[in-house]
């Protein structure tokens, strides 16, 4: 009949902690409103401005694969450009040899060229001297008949070698024009990547320092959040035990919620404590104020707080889902020692309260209102 009577009396509590309008929170509750609203702006802000950085971080990429292209483009016009320097060498050398040659017969040349101006054969002689090309002297002098001209053989050999060292020349001071103009080209273009490069890179740099700013007010915004759900589930936890109540011996319900298994002998074996009802992160409260002189994992208690309220009173909480206290800490009647969970042995949520005089148990039921 007692047990009845109890179980009746805690279900009477239970809907009037349910009917009692909630004032005390109506201030915290529009704060957390305003955290979650700018939580919420921020969020969405650190969602473009990451987009953004993804978009730069591809130019970036993309800029560094054209940089390596054109550093190898570069390479590969180095080595064309020695090559075209050592044939440029061996041209001169060849070039050094042939005037030398022309040296030799320079003075023999000189004197037929002299003989065809004193004769009037100006036109051969501006053939066999003013040809810019082979092909050009050949041409000329094979229609004036200089190659049959007795007395020239010097003159026409000096015209020939004369017009092949031009020839020379033109050909590889153009080539070796063209390849310094690319390079000039392909430099511009390498500075002027260097330079995209370093705006990008600058830029990313700088969002990226919007970005950490941004995550680290996001994180504190997340941090006052959590923490202003916290107090205001904790509020709610003692407005809700306060309905029910304190005992005599000044004790307060740990958690608002019906009795799902009571103290005594339960499978055969006793059970020592009471398990109430409750939801994982439903706030557990200080049944009364003391020490903690235990939170942590505590065998099939799971996740426990034990508190000392002095006198050899001591009380346990099981099966925590988070701790929120710490050995040593002075702790108030009605503040949260930790959250609804089933750690350890348990096959649901809810919280295990146990009281113990001098380390023996007893009815919790005896200490609560």
């Amino acid at each position: 009949m007692a047990t009845r009577l109890r179980r009746v009396s805690t279900l009477v509590l239970l809907v009037a902690s349910l009917l009692i309008p909630d004032h005390g929170s109506a201030a915290g509750d529009s704060q957390l409103e305003k955290i979650r609203a700018e939580r919420a702006a921020l969020l969405e802000k650190i969602d473009a401005h990451e987009a953004e950085a993804a978009t730069l971080d591809d130019k970036v990429d993309a800029l560094n694969a054209r940089m390596i292209d054109l550093r190898r483009d570069l390479v590969r016009l180095d080595a064309q450009l020695a090559g075209l320097e050592s044939q440029v060498r061996s041209a001169q050398a060849r070039i050094d040899e042939t005037q030398a040659r022309m040296d030799k017969i320079k003075a023999v040349a000189t004197e037929q060229a002299v003989m065809l101006y004193k004769a009037g054969a100006t036109d051969t002689l501006d053939t066999l001297l003013d040809s810019e090309t082979l092909a050009e002297l050949d041409a000329r002098a094979e229609f004036l008949g200089v190659a049959a001209a007795l007395n020239t053989d010097e003159l026409v050999e000096y015209g020939r070698l004369q017009a092949t060292i031009e020839s020379q020349h033109r050909e590889l001071f153009a080539r070796k024009r063209e390849l310094n103009e690319v390079k000039i080209t392909q430099n511009t273009l390498l500075a002027q990547l260097d330079k995209d490069h370093a705006e990008l890179a600058e830029e990313l740099n700088k969002l990226e320092g919007t970005l950490a700013e941004e995550h680290r007010h996001e994180g504190d915004l997340a941090f006052a959040q959590a923490r202003l759900e916290g107090d205001i589930d904790a509020a709610l936890a003692r407005q809700a035990s306060a309905a029910r109540g304190t005992s005599v011996q000044g004790f307060i319900w740990p958690l608002n919620g019906a009795i799902t298994s009571y103290y005594g002998p339960r499978w055969g074996r006793m059970h020592e404590g009471i398990d109430i009802d409750g939801v994982t992160g439903q706030p557990v409260i200080a049944s009364n104020s003391g020490v903690v002189i235990l939170s942590s994992y505590y065998s099939g208690y799971g996740n426990a707080v034990v508190i000392d309220h002095g006198g050899g009173i001591t009380t346990l909480y099981g099966h925590h889902s988070e701790l929120n206290v710490s050995v040593g800490q002075e702790v108030s009647r009605g503040d949260m020692v930790g959250k609804v969970g089933c750690t350890g042995s348990c096959t649901g949520d809810h919280l295990h309260f146990e009281v113990r005089v001098n380390g023996s148990p007893v009815d919790p039921l005896t200490y609560l209102p």
